[in-house]
């Protein structure tokens, strides 16, 4: 009886305990499902556990979850910020035999960071000297860097006439506060001494004051660009184009980092106003509070200003995201990163856009500012219906019939002006005109003038089709002197005969391109005709 009782006594202490085995696994599951290890990322030290890992088992939140998780998309802002991992990821490292032992290898939250893409921690010592193009430029921390970054292009070269622009609009003085970085970020060889063979020819003076930087970036720098995953619906050149970019401004940036207090980015196909560095000066004189950026054009990635110490968080959340997002859709979520919650845009901007072909083949991309200095007219003549025609080359923006229109705008061409090159303004009606007057060149650009030309007044023309209509019986009315021209009593060398056509003729090769700003002419009937200021 006493055996019995003890037997029965063993089964049930063993149902008892097989019981609360089961009940152990059964809730260690439960809690495990839900539980989340929680650590700093500067605590994230000595383990192998790699950024891999976590996106091949990323979570996301579901209804039945109610902890915040690691997504691929994640980004650690700092050192101390708090990650967290479901413990279900724990254990299934746990049984490959990783543990989470954080004593075993140090491990960086740039680690995070730098994974997706360049290594930028393997950016060999000394690395900007080697970067250089042209040796002797200064290292002496200064005010400003402007940084340019241009490719080959398959039509038109900007990139010496926008440096041109810059060092035309900054007084002597502050070309000893300034650099100008421009970076040759394309891979053709040949190319690249060509530009900068010509930069050298063209600014001698700011190299030898150590103000123009001319580099260039190795292949290696560069993470694969080919069958990129992109969140844009674009062909593969563009997103290739485009992923090439975003590492270029990356490069531009840390080369940049250390040579200024501020950074200003631009791009190679941009002119500037006289006084922009005293603009950006008093703009940033405004500020009381800590600003992140500070814009001076409202397009894209132009004129954005930043401090030199922000910009290699900037390259690095750049690379991060070369493959998914251009960089003027990067640069506006990382302001908001750094607390920086709404743009801060100059009125008027200071920089403006003047490419029409853009560097992507094929790309037309006509893109003005709303808020630039337009060049509005001051003569504001009578100017009746004309057709205007030119043997000049120009791009779309800037086309002949800017001048001759009552709108803002500019004729502006693309070459430098020869002689025997024409500007001619066809009436639709010959009319009789009292007072004629031409501008050219601008205040930004005073050396784009006309510096050899005459006018004259064509009497007849005949129509063959369209295009520009052949005119005769041509009266020379004068020339111009330094870029202008006036004539208040035109009657006096055409008398009563109307006037067909009115034409500039170049007479001497000049070695600037030609804005023309506005033609103004005065009917003879007209009131302001007989008003002479």
């Amino acid at each position: 009886m006493k055996l019995g009782f003890i037997k029965r006594i063993g089964y049930g202490l063993l149902l008892i305990s097989g019981l609360t085995i089961l009940f152990q696994i059964t809730f260690y599951k439960r809690r495990r499902s839900n539980d989340v290890v929680t650590f700093n990322a500067k605590d994230l030290s000595k383990r192998e556990y790699t950024w891999d890992i976590i996106k091949e088992n990323q979570y996301k939140r579901d209804s039945s979850r109610r902890w915040p998780v690691l997504l691929d998309s994640a980004v650690v802002q700092n050192a101390n910020q708090t990650l967290n991992i479901t413990s279900d990821l724990a254990h299934q490292e746990t049984k490959k035999g990783s543990y989470l032992d954080y004593g075993i290898r140090q491990v960086s939250y740039r680690d995070f960071i730098d994974k997706p893409s360049a290594d930028l921690t393997k950016l060999r010592a000394n690395w900007r000297a080697d970067a250089r193009i042209i040796q002797n430029a200064s290292n002496k921390k200064r005010f400003l860097t402007i940084g340019i970054p241009t490719v080959k292009r398959e039509k038109n070269e900007y990139i010496l006439n926008t440096v041109q622009s810059i060092v035309n609009c900054t007084k002597e003085e502050e070309l000893q506060e300034i650099y100008i970085v421009v970076f040759l970020a394309d891979f053709d060889a040949k190319w690249k001494e060509e530009i900068s063979n010509r930069l050298r020819e063209r600014f001698e003076k700011i190299i030898s004051m150590g103000t123009l930087h001319v580099i260039q970036a190795w292949e290696s720098f560069y993470p694969p660009l080919d069958n990129l995953k992109h969140t844009f619906v674009d062909p593969e050149t563009k997103k290739k184009w485009r992923a090439k970019q975003n590492v270029d401004y990356a490069f531009l940036f840390l080369y940049s980092e250390i040579l200024s207090q501020f950074y200003i980015q631009m791009e190679d196909d941009i002119y500037t106003i006289p006084g922009y560095v005293q603009a950006i000066k008093d703009y940033i004189n405004k500020f009381k509070d800590r600003w992140v950026c500070l814009e001076f054009s409202e397009l894209g990635f132009i004129g954005k200003l930043y401090h030199s110490e922000d910009i290699d968080k900037l390259a690095k959340m750049v690379l991060l995201f070369y493959a998914q997002q251009p960089c003027d859709v990067t640069y506006l979520n990382f302001n908001v990163q750094m607390l920086q919650f709404k743009r801060h845009i100059r009125r008027p901007t200071i920089f403006e856009h003047v490419g029409y072909h853009s560097s992507l083949p094929g790309k037309i991309q006509p893109l003005k500012d709303r808020f630039f200095h337009a060049y509005p007219k001051t003569i504001m003549g009578d100017n009746p219906p004309a057709k205007i025609f030119t043997s000049l080359p120009y791009e779309g923006y800037f086309n002949p019939d800017n001048p001759y229109s009552r709108k803002d705008g500019i004729f502006w061409s693309n070459r430098q002006g020869k002689a025997n090159d024409w500007f001619t303004v066809t009436f639709d009606e010959p009319q009789l005109l009292s007072r004629i007057e031409i501008h050219t060149g601008t205040h930004t650009h005073p050396d784009d003038k006309i510096h050899y030309a005459k006018v004259e007044a064509s009497l007849a023309s005949v129509s063959k089709g369209p295009g520009k209509a052949e005119c005769s019986q041509n009266k020379l009315l004068g020339y111009f002197d330094d870029g202008d021209f006036k004539m208040n009593n035109v009657p006096s060398v055409t008398g009563k005969s109307k006037i067909h056509c009115l034409s500039i003729i170049i007479t001497n090769k000049q070695e600037t391109w030609v804005i023309v700003k506005e033609i103004a002419v005065f009917k003879l009937q007209s009131k302001s005709a007989n008003k002479v200021p």
